[in-house]
């Protein structure tokens, strides 16, 4: 308590930096706090299940061919799979299998309209993956058809008292759903989320019913628990056989040469981090980036201070204190500073959190568990000793004779090695700032080999579809409307995939992202060129006519041999069967740059006449109608479009999307990682600067003595300055270095996995050192000016 308020008392005498120590380090805390809770974040995905390191999700590991020995993973597995786990391989405890549908508006029956995510469920979810049940039995519920459970927060958002209530989701108008039961919310940190839960016996109500599939059809997320003690790579002798029971493994292999198809079980708490490890990687080393450069300037700000303390620390020693005591009076005001600078910290964030939460796609309270806790309370207690002991070091190291003369220290290369480390932290910092917002920019900017500017479209889920032609005749009469079109989705969505087969049928050449049907006008809104063949029209098109990506295009030649093109060849699809390629249009980029569908694409063709009967057959079935804009006519299209789709829906809830926007969302991760940098990079600069100054204070009062000899021996400030700078040029050369090998090395790494990527150009790092330098040289030179300019006679005066 004594040393507490030793401690307090000097917070705020003159020559203490207090201020400045405390606003630098709190900026520094806030900012690389927030990250590194973030990584820690990562690795608390899906921990909060009971017995969270017995679960595993299954995932297929298949090849298809011997064009490659390299196996893919994919998370996904035909709908036999769980169940046949459980009941054929010992080891295997519990077994649960999910479906998405996705996100949904779903209504209820006084008709107030909802969101949520959906997903199928069998009934032994929650044995597997436990959540707590608050109101009804949820192995009944999810046993019963068209029964469903839902999320507590869904409950609230509904009322509160929600059992036996009747919801029918927009998507599959007429199919009625009891609500039978309320769940715990699942946390942010999962991955894979819902808010309502459908019982799987349901299934055929929604879509095809493949819960007996064992092979194709691999759309179900499978999770098993496994027995105490049971080593996941230990049951492959027993999926094997699974297979060879089930699937005819052995006949596949041997009638499709290199096919090969296993199942791994992925601990359920590392597959987010498997999917992030990269970010990961760049968010540590940013975070401990600024991190470091806050403490060496903390560090190096007290280093200065307790200077001029040295007679303190005599006249202590010379009443009988030891290092010990030193040590622990230093510790004491350290403790002190940085509870005040963390609860400064502390107050940034909250003053942030919605800034934050935006960037980070997540509220801040969902950090607060202990995966991320207990790992964030290390470090701050390693901070602490760290930025404490070696003041208290240095500071209980003073010589006792200090007292009776005047002491300064001699020496400042203890000083510039803390500055050349601030120099490799802001360098590293600026640069990767730079290659970020550049890759940014070229992603966002780029072609992507289709059109977004004045394209809209709409979805026709819930419409009827006898109404289906008024509205393509209303939109086609509008004169701010070029042209209409029609297509299941769109690129920025993605495509679900179907493999192609070999002419005899027999194999599986190659898995496509099939964007299925479209109509004649969909490629020339969208203009993506038809290269080769014709596009699709009313006069020569048939239904299920195939065009093929060029890649596509590419692959079936070199897989069949054929060497007089694919046009007008016959080709099977599974889930479409046998079609006839009519045209080969231009590769683009599917989903986003950032994390591109690289399969090749196919669309089949639909005319208008099949879509409006498809729909009224099945009222379940809905795609897109789009319409590309005239020229300067888009300023109230997109309102104007959805009063017309309300006319016919029959809740009024149509939502009409730019596709530029769309696009422009899909980098939305980027953006924020980019946003992040920038204020990582001017926290850091501010912290160098404060730093900066702080040295070059101290340097000029250590050399004040000198500075007035110059001046009198007649030296101009110009002869000064270049002297002094020179001296600290020479240390941040090779500290911008340093910080410029890590960029390369990171950004390297960050972009490996984007299709389009940036010239790591030597002048992006010459123009990042060169500003870094001259910043330096500008702040140096303005203090040194200042102190240079003072009267000589004020520091000899005393000699």
């Amino acid at each position: 308590m004594n040393s507490l308020k030793i401690a307090f008392r000097r917070l705020f005498r003159k020559g203490e930096h207090t201020v400045t120590r405390i606003v630098s380090l709190a900026m520094g805390l806030s900012f690389s706090l927030l990250l590194l809770a973030e990584v820690f974040y990562f690795y608390s995905y899906d921990s909060f299940y009971p017995d969270a390191d017995r679960i595993y999700v299954v995932h297929e590991n298949f090849k298809v061919d011997k064009s490659s020995d390299q196996l893919r993973n994919y998370s996904r597995v035909s709908g036999a799979i769980a169940p046949g786990l459980k009941a054929e391989v010992p080891g295997v405890e519990l077994a649960t299998r999910l479906n998405p549908l996705g996100s949904s508006i779903f209504y209820t029956d006084d008709f107030k309209r909802y969101k949520a995510s959906f997903s199928l469920a069998d009934e032994y979810l929650f044995d597997v993956l436990p959540r707590p049940v608050l109101q009804g039995n949820a192995e009944e519920a999810l046993k019963s058809p068209m029964s469903c459970m839902v999320s507590s927060e869904v409950a609230e958002d509904m009322g509160g008292d929600v059992v036996g209530k009747v919801i029918e989701l927009k998507e599959y108008p007429g199919k009625k759903v009891t609500i039978a039961g309320v769940f715990e919310a699942l946390p942010e940190n999962t991955n894979y989320n819902y808010d309502v839960l459908v019982s799987m016996v349901s299934i055929d109500e929604f879509m095809w019913d493949g819960r007996e599939n064992w092979l194709g059809n691999d759309r179900y997320y499978a999770c098993v628990k496994l027995e105490p003690g049971v080593d996941p790579k230990s049951l492959a002798p027993a999926v094997r056989k699974m297979q060879e029971k089930h699937q005819d493994i052995e006949a596949l292999e041997e009638t499709q040469q290199g096919f090969v198809l296993k199942y791994s079980f992925e601990p359920i708490t590392k597959i987010h981090v498997a999917n992030v490890k990269d970010m990961i990687l760049v968010l540590s080393i940013i975070a401990a980036a600024v991190l470091f450069v806050s403490m060496m300037n903390y560090i190096l700000l007290t280093l200065s201070a307790l200077v001029n303390r040295a007679k303190t620390s005599a006249i202590h020693k010379t009443c009988g204190a030891l290092s010990q005591n030193l040590l622990r009076m230093i510790f004491t005001e350290t403790f002190l500073l940085f509870l005040i600078s963390l609860t400064g910290a502390a107050l940034i964030i909250l003053l942030l959190r919605p800034l934050a939460e935006t960037q980070l796609d997540h509220q801040l309270v969902s950090v607060l568990n202990p995966t991320v806790i207990w790992p964030l309370l290390g470090v701050i207690t390693a901070l602490v000793v760290l930025i404490s002991y070696l003041p208290g070091k240095f500071f209980s190291r003073i010589p006792v004779a200090t007292a009776f003369r005047d002491y300064r220290q001699k020496r400042n290369k203890w000083k510039l090695a803390l500055l050349s480390l601030q120099f490799i932290g802001a360098s590293f910092i600026l640069t990767v700032l730079v290659i970020v917002s550049l890759q940014y920019d070229k992603m966002k900017d780029a072609d992507h080999g289709y059109r977004t500017e004045g394209v809209y479209y709409g979805s026709t889920s819930g419409m009827d579809g006898r109404k289906l032609s008024a509205v393509l005749h209303e939109l086609r009469s509008m004169p701010e409307i070029e042209l209409v079109g029609m297509g299941d989705g769109v690129p920025t969505d993605g495509a679900s995939g179907n493999n192609v087969l070999s002419p005899d049928g027999e194999r599986e050449l190659f898995n496509v992202a099939d964007f299925y049907f479209i109509d004649e006008n969909y490629l020339s809104i969208l203009d993506i060129p038809v290269i080769r063949g014709q596009n699709f029209s009313e006069e020569t098109a048939v239904s299920h006519d195939l065009l093929i990506s060029d890649k596509g295009a590419e692959m079936l030649l070199m897989n069949n041999g054929w060497t007089d093109g694919v046009l007008g060849k016959e080709l099977g699809v599974t889930e479409h069967g046998s079609t006839t390629i009519r045209g080969v249009f231009d590769d683009f980029i599917i989903r986003s740059m950032a994390s591109p569908d690289t399969r090749p694409a196919v669309f089949f063709y639909m005319s208008e006449e099949k879509f409006a009967e498809r729909m009224v057959n099945n009222p379940s079935f809905s795609f897109n109608i789009l319409v590309k804009a005239h020229p300067s006519a888009e300023a109230g299209l997109p309102a104007k479009m959805a009063a017309v789709f309300n006319r016919v829906l029959p809740h009024q809830d149509a939502v009409i999307k730019s596709l530029q926007d769309e696009q422009q969302k899909s980098y939305l991760s980027e953006k924020g990682f980019r946003n992040a940098m920038m204020a990582g990079n001017f926290i850091i600069l501010l912290i160098t600067v404060i730093g900066l100054l702080g040295y070059t204070a101290n340097e000029g009062n250590r050399r004040r003595k000198e500075l007035a000899i110059r001046r009198i021996s007649g030296a101009n400030l110009s002869d000064i300055l270049q002297a002094f700078i020179t001296d600290l040029e020479y240390i941040a050369i090779p500290a911008v270095l340093i910080g410029l090998s890590g960029a390369w090395i990171i950004t390297g790494r960050w972009m490996q996995n984007f299709a389009s990527k940036i010239d790591l150009h030597w002048g992006i790092f010459a123009g990042c050192s060169l500003f870094f330098l001259m910043l330096i040289a500008l702040i140096a030179a303005v203090n040194y000016t200042r102190i240079a300019n003072r009267n000589p006679i004020e520091a000899l005066r005393y000699e």
